[in-house]
């Protein structure tokens, strides 16, 4: 998701995240270079555009990390 103002500058911090009531990502952020207060929002659907495939392999490395780390605890954890 990429966040700039109408001058053309990234934002300088983003203020707040979060949610319309019909469920649309919100982002409020700031631009220092026009001082602005500005906010984008998108309908989630669209969002799911910028995010990265799966991993797979990177998900079974993890599954299996929690599942040691678990049994550390004496939790039995299955696959």
């Amino acid at each position: 998701m990429q966040l700039a103002c109408q001058c053309g500058q990234a934002p300088d911090r983003i203020l707040e995240v979060g949610f319309t009531s019909e469920g649309n990502l919100v982002v409020h952020y700031w631009c220092a270079a026009c001082s602005r207060v500005l906010f984008t929002s998108l309908p989630l659907e669209d969002c799911a555009h910028f995010c990265p495939p799966p991993d797979a392999e990177a998900d079974k490395r993890a599954s299996e990390a929690d599942a040691v780390f678990l049994q550390s605890l004496g939790i039995a954890a299955s696959h």
